[in-house]
Formats: structure tokens, sequence, C-alpha cells
């Protein structure tokens, strides 16, 4: 893990306003896909068309740091096929790095897929993967130079859903941590669990493997709990998950359905200094909720990056980043940096510490 400065453990930014003028770099690592929905909100089996955009957990947060200005980087896996290709477009025509792409021919594996299915109440929507042998889940340990990737940077930033997808995804995952850590770049890790990819139990030995080397961890109440023993209410967790974790910082966002259109969003952080960052209470109007967690992570390590100190300020952010991609469709935030700084001051989030 990067240590902590003396700056951390500051109260600082009480008003969340300062910024310090440095550059930064993410490095994101993961699998995206090519996203097919039927228009309308038909069903799947009955649609003529299909709507065709790229996301992937990883990706989405790069593009959302290239929206908020941080240079992003994304690192994959993909063959040398239309398909591949299209994804690497769309990641570089969305401002993301793509040159450390490991492209491999069509036999080594494929591009995935996966089917939403757009459902109002009552009916839920529903996804359908089409994952099987990707590129990416056939890589073995050993296919990236993560040292020479890593070189420069101030972040790298990795998901669960990275590990779900094959022993050999994982064995590279925890390879670029330990390059991470050796090398003091930060390391951010979203503990998102797809239950369709892997088991609780496998999921937790990894889990229990990789947090420990992590700085700023995403997370629910409920993963907490159900891949730790953390229980209590959200502040509790937290603070729990600091003391026992090792982590920096850690970040929750709760979320209260009204519908399948209507989404209530508070986020919260706890860091170093004690003190409970949150945002207050926001009512969203739902477009497209995929992609929303991706989005708040990005603000979230925009703001971070800027100052560790100030939690309030990133909570902010990335609360404001993840409500704007809840009014967009497909997986990726499109919003300039003065649009989410403008959804900031709309909401007029005063942010609660004590």
């Amino acid at each position: 893990m990067t240590a902590v400065g003396p700056g951390d453990n500051l109260i600082g930014d009480m008003a969340g306003d300062s910024v310090a003028a440095v550059p930064q770099r993410v490095v994101a690592f993961g699998e995206a896909m090519i996203r097919l929905t039927p228009p309308g909100n038909e069903r799947l089996e009955r649609t003529l068309s299909l709507d065709l955009t790229v996301g992937g957990a990883e990706l989405n947060t790069a593009v959302g740091l290239a929206c908020l200005g941080v240079p992003g980087e994304w690192v994959t896996a993909l063959p040398d096929t239309g398909p591949g290709r299209l994804v690497a477009r769309q990641a570089r025509a969305n401002g993301v790095d793509v040159s450390h792409i490991h492209w491999v021919s069509e036999d080594d594996g494929r591009t995935g897929l996966y089917f939403l299915e757009e459902g109002v109440d009552p009916r839920p929507s529903a996804v359908t993967y089409d994952r099987q042998d990707t590129a990416i889940s056939r890589i073995t340990e050993g296919t990236f130079d993560w040292e020479t990737i890593l070189h420069g940077a101030t972040a790298f930033h990795l998901s669960g859903i990275t590990l779900a997808l094959s022993p050999g995804a994982r064995a590279e995952s925890m390879a670029a941590v330990r390059a991470a850590n050796k090398l003091g770049v930060l390391v951010s890790f979203d503990l998102n669990y797809r239950s369709k990819l892997w088991s609780e139990a496998e999921a937790r030995d990894a889990f229990v493997a990789i947090v420990p080397k992590v700085d700023i961890l995403f997370a629910s109440r409920g993963g907490l709990g159900t891949f730790f023993g953390i229980e209590g209410s959200h502040e509790q967790v937290m603070r729990a998950a600091l003391e026992r974790l090792g982590v920096a910082a850690v970040t929750v966002t709760r979320k209260r359905a009204k519908g399948s259109r209507r989404l209530r969003l508070q986020s919260m952080a706890l860091g170093p200094s004690g003190l409970l960052a949150a945002s207050e209470w926001r009512d969203i109007e739902v477009i497209d909720r995929l992609g929303g967690g991706d989005a708040f992570a990005a603000g979230f390590l925009a703001g971070y990056l800027e100052n560790p100190a100030g939690l309030s300020r990133a909570v902010n952010l990335g609360a404001a980043a993840s409500a704007l991609k809840h009014t967009m469709p497909g997986d990726f935030l499109s919003a300039t940096r003065a649009e989410v700084e403008a959804a900031v001051s709309a909401f007029k989030a005063g942010v609660l510490q004590r």
C-alpha cells in the first residue's frame, strides 16, 4: 500500500476547496464488452434490432476520469478482430489511452458480449452474458510488464470483476497490485461481486488476499459483511474496515429505489482523519443505471488525487458524476468537468462532517 503522508491526517478542507495542482495519471485494468440492448424497452426475444454500446467497470472509470480532466489508461487483452478493434476505438474516442492493450489472434480469445433487456415497473431489467473464452480471461501471469506500465502513474484502479474472470486474470491482477505497491502507486479497488462469474467462497479468498494491498476501497455495507464479516451501520462498517483491513480510505454509496426510474443516492467516505464525509441524499431520474458506480469511482478518485485530505470534495465530485451518468444511456459518463462541477453546486451538497 502507498504510505499515508502527514497531510493525510489533517482535518483540512471543511469547504472542500483545497486542490493540489499536480499532474495525475490513472491506469485501469479489466475487461470491456460489447453491450446489445433492444430499443424502446422491447423484450430480447421479440426485438428485430439491437443498440450497440461498449462498457466495462474499469474502462467506465477511465472514461469518467477523462471527462474530469484526469488522464487515464486502460489495460486489457483484446482479439485483433472487428469487435475487438471496436472496443478499443470506443475507449480511444472517449479520451482513454489504449497503448498497452495486449492484442491476440482470434484463436486466442474473443470479445465478450452482454445483452441488456431494460425493464420498467413492474418488469425488472435483465442481463444475459456471452463472455466465455474472452481474450482477457485467457491471459497468464506475466502477460503485462506492470512496472513499465505503471511507471509515472499516480493510481491503479481495479475491480472484483477482473479477479473473477479466470485464475490467469486473477494472478495478473495481483502482479499489477504488487508492482503498484513497489512503485508507491496508489491502489484503488472496487469490491464488485458478480454471482454469475464465481462463488462467494472464491470471491472471499481473492478479496481477502488483495484488500490489504489496497489504498482506496469502494464497497457496499453488504459486501463488507459478506466477504469480511463486518456488520453494523454504514458508518460502523466503514470505521471497522479502516481498522481491520488497513486501507487508507473507504467509501460506500447508499441507494433507495423509488421504482425503475427514480433513485435516491447518498455517498459516504472515511479516511485517516476519522471525520465522516457524506453527501446529501439526492433524487435522480434514471435513464440507465449501468456505469453509475464506476462514474462515482472516477469522480471520487479525481477529487482524492487532487487532495487526499479533502474527502468531502472527493465524495461530492463522485456523487455528482454518478448522478449525471444515471441520466444518460450507455455505460460511459459523457460530461465535461464544468458540468460535473455545476451538478455539485446545483445539489447544494453542503457536506456533513462530524
